[in-house]
């Protein structure tokens, strides 16, 4: 049976980046225009205590795992109420306290079970044992958040998501899901990597307060935002499918490209949205896509990463995708 790729919402990440947008959160790909105009919804002295916990943070050398803490890990666990964010949180601040994910794979089984096939057990403990070192900081930092989003619930969000937020929301992914209905993603990507899809599913959750194109919420999970176009989301979701299908455990277990991941995982990353730039002008005709106008994943720097790629990949009788990612990378990065 082909795995299905589907556009969802959630009430989690759109709550939490209605708070990241208003309060303005560096690295968190918020809306700042979202956050002005829901200014109001936040009390100023709930703004006025962000500025003290966001300035003690700048100094702790831990902002992606905080991202993952306070925005990531939390919009995995999918939740109906307010009551069951909060609830989430709690137990990542006993993870927190324990320097590892363990209690949140025992508090969540199920939710987490494809955890181990997005990146190695290790990847997150590092996150928490690092957090750990920071431990009273980051504590009063959830004690902070579980706070402003119960105010912002009873105050203003609870209604809002109701009446407006969530009707929208679903509205916009019904019709994203007529459009990428009759396309298999999935299969496309697997007759031209030649690896299996290492998910049941993949999905993407719109958000409303953000401006990404898209981020990842772990594993099979990615966040896009509500204005994204009808013609971006296919390509969007094209190109998110071929990451997971390269950047996950599987990935980290090749000998060579381990080596680079170790030593430069940024450079790694660049270099498979650069594979998924190339490979998927491949698949526009296949899934009926397209291609003439920009790509949203073209930024500046990655064109060189692209042709170095595609002259490999395209010269390549017995293609071997992790074989042309560690060329690509030994091409930008020759030893002296």
């Amino acid at each position: 049976m082909a795995q299905k790729v589907f556009v969802s919402t959630n009430l989690t990440p759109n709550i939490l980046m209605h708070v990241f947008s208003c309060l303005e959160i560096e690295g968190s790909f918020y809306d700042s225009e979202y956050g002005m105009k829901h200014h109001f919804t936040l009390l100023d002295d709930e703004y006025e205590e962000w500025n003290g916990h966001a300035k003690k943070c700048m100094t702790l050398g831990c902002n992606a795992e905080l991202y993952a803490v306070l925005f990531q890990i939390p919009s995995f666990i999918p939740t109906d109420d307010i009551d069951m964010i909060l609830g989430s949180f709690d137990k990542i601040s006993e993870a927190l306290t324990e320097g590892s994910i363990d209690v949140l794979i025992a508090s969540y089984p199920e939710l987490f079970d494809t955890l181990s096939t997005y990146a190695p057990k290790e990847v997150f403990d590092n996150h928490f044992k690092k957090l750990n070192n920071h431990v009273e900081t980051i504590q009063k930092v959830i004690v902070f958040f579980k706070k402003i989003l119960r105010g912002l619930w009873e105050r203003f969000y609870s209604e809002y998501w109701e009446k407006e937020g969530k009707i929208k929301l679903l509205k916009r992914a019904e019709h994203l899901n007529t459009i990428i209905n009759p396309i298999n993603i999935v299969s496309a990507w697997h007759k031209v990597l030649k690896l299996d899809f290492p998910y049941s599913e993949f999905s993407a959750i719109l958000v409303e307060a953000t401006n990404t194109v898209a981020t990842n919420l772990l594993a099979e999970q990615v966040m896009i935002s509500l204005k994204a176009e009808d013609k971006d989301v296919y390509k969007i979701l094209t190109h998110e499918v071929g990451r997971s299908f390269l950047l996950n455990t599987k990935l980290f277990e090749n000998e060579k490209i381990k080596v680079i991941a170790d030593s430069n995982i940024d450079r790694l990353s660049m270099i498979i949205d650069a594979a998924c730039l190339h490979i998927k002008g491949c698949l526009f005709d296949t899934l009926r896509i397209r291609s003439d106008e920009l790509d949203p994943y073209v930024v500046p720097g990655i064109k060189e990463i692209v042709d170095i790629f595609g002259t490999i990949w395209d010269t390549m009788d017995e293609k071997n995708i992790f074989e042309v990612i560690s060329q690509t990378y030994n091409k930008l990065s020759p030893i002296a």
